[in-house]
């Protein structure tokens, strides 16, 4: 090999040697660069804390109970106290379960609400207060459930033993004007106390009126309700006319279309109505917009306490059923419902159904009685996307109901406890109450804290295990890609032992080449 191929193959295997050796720190650096990486992640490891899985005994604790008449108490916390000034020396919190009768609300889906013409017939129950005018002297006398009455007579002794018997009981008695109270007997021979201007109010059929007498020698109320049917004159006319519930009737005209559609309406239904004369009918629109027929032989019958009479009904354009349960509009004389609604709207005092204006739609399904508004019910038939098939797949139905509901009462009060030499709690009084209750106690295991307890643990530790795989995986990654920087370099170390014995070959092969030059010139 010449001079200057020598050099110049020298020169080469530097070149290749300097980068070798670069590239051996690269590695170095990569290498360095995975034990800081698997340094953080031994810390990962030793951060991460072992779940440890719960004990019964945790939620294991003594609990004292006591028996209230048919009632059993369970306490729940008993909180010392200092420095009692009536000598309570614990705060305790009891509770127990009992029924409340509760307003509840429900949704219906798809409620099925149809709307037609309600069309019905109902009772109208004898009046049960009678006024008569004498024509000579025009004074007004009543009769109570067919009985006479007249002003109260303080000098007759069974009336004013009476009297004072019922004023201990009744205000209104013991308050009143003794010129407003009337008296009559029954058909047992006992005296009855009613006030005058009750009486007129339901003899004109504009309000109820209370009846006071003794049964079974005890001070009683009893509710007579409002006439259904009461005689009004014109007072510039002098025409004689009737309300019936409250509302002005005036004689079945057949030429008006509107009535006399709603007749024959009420007619399809009801063939009794049609077996009337026309002529002795008739008619009154209700505050829902029913069109009513009754006639002048049942009116009479009712003012005069013989007999019932019946109020034939057509109101057009209102919900008559959900499903296959029909509707009726809620009564709040009946005082089944009137205490369920009442109760729904103690319950419920911001709700919509609180909130909307009658009618009230009511129905009973499997024993249930439940409430609706009129507004809640048109929307759901409204909201029919098929006018073919309306009472499909109706919006959601919001409805009301009033029944017992077990409720958690609970009660904080001042009691003074008494312990016995283990520590254990026997007797307990409370504040409000003189008896002394014997307490029983009972180790009792929270269940459901514990199995939440015990769900977290189990979660706890598949992410403990998940984080551990995580870990593990890395770790493994890391070392990989070590082993394969380590042989890299195993690999360049002796690509370097080559190199440089090269180099020191091809190094003498200059030595020589320098030196047989310089002899070449001695």
């Amino acid at each position: 090999m010449g001079m200057a191929a020598s050099q110049a193959r020298y020169l080469g295997l530097t070149a290749r040697k300097t980068n070798v050796e670069y590239e051996g720190q690269q590695i170095n650096q990569a290498r360095t660069a995975l034990a800081n990486q698997s340094a953080n992640t031994f810390n990962d490891l030793l951060a991460l804390e072992v779940p440890t899985a719960p004990s019964t005994q945790d939620y294991t604790t003594t609990q004292y109970s006591y028996e209230d008449g048919t009632v059993g108490e369970t306490i729940t916390s008993m909180e010392p106290i200092s420095n009692d000034p009536d000598g309570y020396n614990y705060l305790v919190t009891h509770y127990h379960y009992a029924d409340v009768y509760t307003g509840v609300e429900n949704i219906k889906r798809n409620p099925q609400v149809y709307v037609n013409d309600r069309i019905e017939n109902k009772e109208i129950e004898e009046n049960k207060v009678e006024a008569s005018v004498d024509p000579a002297t025009g004074e007004t006398t009543y009769a109570v459930k067919g009985k006479d009455c007249s002003a109260y007579d303080e000098t007759d002794e069974e009336q004013k033993a009476l009297y004072d018997e019922l004023s201990n009981s009744f205000s209104d008695i013991k308050n009143a004007d003794p010129a407003n109270l009337l008296t009559y007997k029954d058909a047992g021979g006992k005296y009855h106390f009613v006030l005058r201007d009750q009486v007129e109010a339901a003899a004109n059929g504009t309000g109820e009126m209370s009846d006071y007498y003794l049964k079974n020698s005890k001070p009683t109320s009893e509710t007579i309700e409002a006439n259904a049917i009461a005689k009004t004159t014109d007072p510039v006319t002098g025409a004689s006319s009737y309300l019936v519930n409250g509302n002005q009737c005036v004689k079945y005209d057949e030429n008006n279309e509107v009535y006399k559609t709603a007749y024959d309406k009420a007619v399809a239904e009801n063939p009794s109505l049609g077996k009337l004369n026309p002529e002795q009918l008739y008619t009154y629109n209700d505050k829902y917009g029913g069109i009513h027929f009754i006639s002048q032989d049942d009116i009479d019958g009712v003012m005069t306490g013989a007999a019932a009479a019946t109020d034939y009904s057509v109101t057009s354009g209102v919900p008559v059923s959900i499903g296959n349960i029909d509707l009726e509009i809620y009564d709040p004389t009946d005082k089944e419902q009137l205490s369920a609604y009442e109760q729904i709207l103690k319950d419920w005092p911001e709700s919509d159904f609180a909130a909307s204006e009658p009618p009230i739609y009511t129905w009973v399904s499997n024993g249930q009685r439940y409430f609706a508004s009129y507004e809640d019910l048109m929307a759901s038939w409204e909201s029919a996307p098929d006018p073919a098939l309306p009472t499909e797949n109706q919006n959601s139905l919001k409805y009301y109901c009033a029944k017992d509901v077990s409720t958690k009462i609970e009660v904080t009060e001042r009691a003074l406890i008494d312990f016995n030499s283990e520590g254990r709690a026997e007797t307990i009084k409370f504040e409000d109450s003189s008896v002394v209750r014997t307490l029983n106690a009972e180790t009792i295991t929270d269940e459901a804290a514990y199995n939440d307890a015990m769900n977290q643990y189990n979660y706890d530790q598949t992410v403990y295990e998940k984080a551990i795989q995580d870990i593990n995986a890395k770790t493994e990654k890391i070392q990989e890609q070590d082993r394969t920087l380590e042989l890299r370099l195993r690999q360049l170390d002796t690509e370097q032992e080559a190199l440089q014995t090269e180099m020191e070959a091809v190094k003498k092969v200059i030595d020589k080449n320098i030196e047989s030059t310089f002899k070449t010139f001695e």
